[in-house]
């Protein structure tokens, strides 16, 4: 089961990266786009989305698993946008390179010590990828016409 769950939280993580890796590949068409305006919103979205909403999963999830030596990881500063407080957030790439780096600490955690609300944060983490990559087809479209 925790090697289930480790492969599913990496897959994910990975989706992230590369959907991210094609978002900046692509940007400098996006940046050229006469219509920017007409698109501002959709990448302030796919900003929030990448920049806040995921990184601030991956906490919730590293917390419900209990890695130790997250406090290791570098950390940045997000403004939460539903509570507008600032909140300790971890990158998609860094955590990538965490698990691994520490995969078998990751199984270990996992295997005893993982808490009920953890598959919880994983469907949040993939819908949240999920609306990243639509976001970005839709950008894509949008730019295209």
């Amino acid at each position: 089961m925790s090697k289930q769950l480790y492969d599913q939280i990496a897959s994910i993580l990975r989706r992230a990266e590369l959907a991210n890796q094609h978002y900046q590949t692509e940007s400098l068409k996006w940046n050229l786009d006469p219509h920017k305006a007409e698109h501002r919103e959709m990448r302030e979205a796919l900003k929030e989305i990448y920049e806040v909403r995921i990184p601030l999963t991956i906490v919730m999830m590293m917390k419900a698993i209990a890695i130790p030596g997250i406090n290791n990881l570098i950390l940045h500063e997000v403004l939460h946008p539903d509570l507008q407080i600032v909140q300790q957030a971890y990158g998609v790439t860094p955590t990538l390179y965490h698990m691994e780096e520490n995969k078998s600490v990751w199984l270990q955690q996992l295997e005893k010590e993982k808490k009920p609300e953890l598959v919880h944060y994983i469907n949040d983490f993939r819908r949240f990828v999920l609306q990243f990559e639509n976001l970005l087809g839709d950008l894509e479209e949008s730019v295209a016409l």
